[in-house]
């Protein structure tokens, strides 16, 4: 292809995403970017490797893409947690893969025009705004354009029949890398062998296909299986699975497919498949969510509904043996559609979805092959003079596209419009609603709130984490007995979820229900032994309802499960002050310090007590610096020179820090004012 045509197709792939730029983190964006400490430093690129990809327990270990989360990573690293930049290569990721399935189409031997005109609705396509504008999209974009590379290397690596060793080895490396991209990128060896079904840019049969390789290629083609033995081997190794976890499991809520037995779940999987043809070619409602229950699915074998999935796969089958010769675009663009959204497809196994527009982002580019390769001429036609219809249909296609997915880049602003139009879309939809609720009671609306979150378990009765918010958004109103249902609720629904133990037993002692808050509180610890959330309120419901021997082990406790959580080791020391252990509790207070040195709580209990033992000038010392750490803390500023005024062999230190407090606190409260005034500074 001319360098002309690849800049006109990138162009026209990045102009309908621009309005996109400036949007913020959204959705999963948050967890897998911004708050993701991983990317934080380069020192700790090695969790990148060694960890899940959503990070945390196993337990809800699905995937492991450590070359993507490092892509984030290195990002992080220049400039930070900027939104814009992120979506920037996106972006250009997307034109990428562009470009990329325009040449590799021109390299397979398809003439220039048809190959840019499937490039150009697949730049422009409404159903790409999920994996282009989303920021965790990426996954989708990098896979992709590592698979087309992949495929172009091949091509390369075996002209003229031979193999050359260095485009070869690149392409396995390649390959290599886009499994740890993501796991569909798997499909790389499929797109290779489709090239050459329809190499030189006829359909040529298997045998025809097989007979064109040399002994030396087809070995190279088995050389494919080195990468997807260490991704298994890799995936074994870090997440204990070959799919997922095997302390993992799929949960329901996020794919109703899960409960089905395969033959059932298999024929609804083929009718989503139906459902991504349909809203790659017609991009209507649109939605970021389709799980339990925004889609119709068959409950029997016996449902007329099965069967349509079975139906469509055989009239594709049907037709790509058809134009196989005739047409070959379109055959490749069939068999290009069906084995990229294979792996995805929930027909093999099930993931950890049951339908999501982004997976639609490489298998789209085989149904535009389709419908170029239906309109082009036949490729055995007479040659006539060109009609303009073609081109004219093909230029009010991508306007269109076009304009629709610059709308569609709206609805990705912030999550407040982005969960509104998940309900708008699909309000079936528990997990939606869920989305909607968790908005809400972020900005405190909570009635809005609590309205969604009776949707969502109404829905779905087993949305524990559904349950447990509501439980929670009632507590906040003070509606004790509904919010101790709604909690009873999701610790029945999953014992196992700490959440819903910890609000059981905090509502129960905020109603003031102290028996049942030290029954619930005992009945957490003993089942999540490790959890500090439960250790940490446990501990202070002891220090409160119980006596300070209790209070003193459970704090011990939270510390040990926190990891040295500086909270729990104040906590901690306040209690061994109480019990007369004031040596234990100074080391308390410094190993909090080892944390954290600006904790200024920890600086200030040091000093008080250092004050009763008489210890004047330590004392003094730890005021100092408190406020040397934290200049703009009012509270600390006034202690500090009320200290001072008690004792004046320290007052010179008090003295020193007056300039840096006056220029932190320019309009300091009438406490500080008047511990300043005191002592004439």
């Amino acid at each position: 292809m001319s360098l002309r045509r690849r800049l006109g197709l990138a162009l026209l792939a990045l102009l309908p995403f621009l309005n996109g730029l400036p949007y913020d983190f959204t959705y999963d964006d948050k967890l897998i970017i911004r708050d993701n400490e991983r990317l934080a430093a380069p020192a700790k690129m090695a969790e990148i490797f060694t960890t899940q990809y959503f990070g945390g327990a196993l337990t809800s270990a699905q995937n492991y893409r450590p070359i993507l989360l490092l892509t984030y990573a290195v990002q992080h690293w220049i400039h930070g947690n900027r939104a814009w930049l992120f979506r920037v290569v996106n972006l250009a990721l997307h034109a990428a893969v562009t470009v990329s399935l325009g040449e590799w189409l021109f390299a397979l031997g398809f003439a220039a025009g048809p190959a840019s005109a499937v490039a150009a609705l697949f730049a422009v396509a409404t159903i790409h705004v999920e994996a282009v504008t989303s920021l965790v999209g990426r996954a989708e974009l990098l896979a992709a354009l590592l698979v087309f590379v992949v495929a172009r290397l091949w091509l390369r690596a075996t002209r003229e029949g031979g193999l050359r060793r260095w485009p070869y080895a690149a392409a396995l490396g390649t390959f290599l890398l886009a499994v740890f991209v993501k796991e569909n990128a798997i499909v790389a060896p499929g797109v290779i062998v489709l090239g050459e079904l329809f190499r030189g840019g006829r359909g040529r049969s298997p045998l025809e296909a097989w007979n064109g390789l040399s002994r030396t290629t087809r070995w190279a083609l088995a050389g494919f299986a080195l990468p997807i033995a260490i991704l298994f081997a890799v995936r074994l190794v870090v997440i204990k699975g070959l799919l997922i976890s095997k302390e993992a499991g799929i949960f329901e809520l996020e794919n109703p497919l899960v409960v089905f037995a395969f033959p059932l779940r298999a024929l609804n999987a083929l009718d989503l498949g139906l459902r991504y043809v349909a809203k790659t070619i017609l991009p209507v409602h649109l939605a970021a969510d389709h799980s339990a229950y925004a889609l119709p699915l068959a409950r029997t074998l016996h449902d007329p509904g099965a069967w349509w999935g079975v139906a469509g796969t055989l009239a594709g089958g049907v037709l790509a043996l058809a134009v196989w010769r005739r047409r070959p675009l379109a055959a490749l663009g069939l068999c290009l559609f069906a084995g990229a959204l294979f792996p995805v497809s929930n027909v093999p196994f099930v993931i950890g979805t049951i339908f999501a527009e982004r997976l639609a982002y490489l298998p789209s580019a085989g149904l535009f092959c389709l419908a170029v390769g239906l309109l082009a001429a036949p490729s055995r036609e007479v040659p006539r003079p060109a009609s303009p219809w073609r081109e004219w249909l093909l230029l009010a296609a991508v306007v269109l596209y076009g304009a629709a997915t610059i709308a569609r880049n709206r609805v990705w602003r912030d999550d407040r419009t982005l969960y509104a139009d998940m309900v708008a879309k699909y309000p079936g939809s528990a997990k939606a609603h869920y989305n909607v609720a968790w908005d809400a009671q972020r900005e405190d609306r909570r009635a809005e709130a609590i309205t969604h979150l009776r949707a969502a378990v109404a829905i779905f009765p087993s949305y524990y984490d559904g349950w447990a918010l509501l439980g929670k958004q009632l507590w906040d109103e003070k509606k004790w007995d509904e919010a101790i249902a709604c909690y009873r609720k999701s610790v029945e629904i999953f014992p196992s979820y700490e959440n819903g133990q910890w609000g059981l037993a905090k509502t129960l002692e905020e109603s003031g229900n102290v028996e049942g808050a030290r029954k619930a509180f005992e009945d957490g610890a003993d089942r999540f032994s490790d959890s500090y959330p439960i250790a940490y309120h446990r501990a202070a419901f002891l220090e409160l309802h119980g006596t300070p021997e209790q209070a003193e082990d459970a704090w011990d406790d939270a510390v040990e499960n926190g990891d040295g959580a500086v909270s729990a080791r104040l906590a901690h020391a306040r209690v061994l002050r109480k019990l007369g252990r004031e040596e234990e509790a100074w080391d308390e207070a410094r190993f909090a310090l080892v944390k954290n040195s600006a904790n200024g709580a920890a600086r200030r209990f040091l000093a008080e007590g250092y004050e009763r033992a008489g210890r004047t000038l330590a004392a003094g010392a730890e005021w100092t610096r408190a406020v040397r750490a934290n200049p703009d803390d009012p509270v600390l500023a006034s202690e500090l020179f009320e200290y001072a005024a008690r004792h004046p062999e320290t007052l010179f230190r008090a003295r020193l820090l007056a300039p840096v407090v006056r220029q932190s606190i320019p309009k300091p409260d009438e406490r500080l004012a008047k511990a300043l005034a005191a002592l004439g500074i």
